[in-house]
């Protein structure tokens, strides 16, 4: 996955009613076209472009394409700051800069950082069912990378309440479950997710770590 697709995430919030439409959208549009290809010159049509209409589209664009060069601390910083400036009744789009800049964080490996991120953009959305479990995925994801395992199920837990058949959630679910050494509910969450998704290898790789778990007793580490 590029850095760009990383950054576009939740897939709900990016076609929610915040994604930008009509020629902004296009514009945004195009703007995350050149990250692609040239991360410079897209932080500098996306500057120049805010200066022109003070778009928050425009320095989201500028900030995705700071983090595209590896800037990761000022990307996230400044869709953090777009966050806090935008209309507080505009939840959707709060809570999409907010996970943006969480995914930011966790490309750099801060994984506090992206937890806060996240949990303000949980915040945010309260209890919505479309966007609520990405939201979720995400944070345990920081709470993983923190090692950090038991607020981790739970986060995956709550979202496989409300999109009980999501491969990823299983997956991760079940490396959490598995560092906690409850190796056969991580053996059912792995199966679960390859009978879900049987051509995605990772959920094999996960079913092999517990079953040397399981073999060795001791959680598995993937060098």
């Amino acid at each position: 996955m590029s850095i760009v697709a990383a950054l576009i995430v939740p897939l709900a919030l990016a076609q929610s009613a915040a994604a930008p439409t009509g020629a902004i959208g296009e514009r945004f549009a195009q703007c995350l076209a050149l990250i692609e290809e040239n991360p410079v010159r897209a932080y500098e049509e996306g500057m120049a472009w805010a200066g022109e209409a003070q778009s928050v589209h425009a320095y989201r664009c500028a900030a995705m394409a700071l983090i595209a060069q590896n800037r990761f601390d000022e990307g996230a910083r400044r869709l953090q700051s777009l966050a806090s400036a935008v209309n507080p009744e505009n939840t959707g789009l709060r809570a999409e800069l907010w996970s943006q800049a969480g995914n930011a964080w966790l490309l750099g490996r801060e994984p506090g950082q992206a937890r806060s991120n996240f949990t303000r953009a949980i915040t945010a959305v309260g209890n919505d069912p479309g966007q609520l479990p990405d939201l979720l995925i995400d944070r345990a994801r920081a709470y993983a990378m923190e090692r950090d395992w038991r607020p981790a199920e739970e986060d995956l837990s709550r979202a496989l309440d409300i999109r009980p058949n999501d491969p990823l959630a299983l997956r991760l679910r079940a490396a959490s479950r598995m560092n906690q050494r409850s190796y056969e509910l991580a053996e059912a969450d792995a199966r679960a997710a390859i009978r879900i998704e049987p051509g995605n290898e990772e959920n094999t790789l996960v079913l092999g770590d517990i079953r040397e778990s399981i073999r060795t007793g001791t959680p598995f580490e993937r060098n």
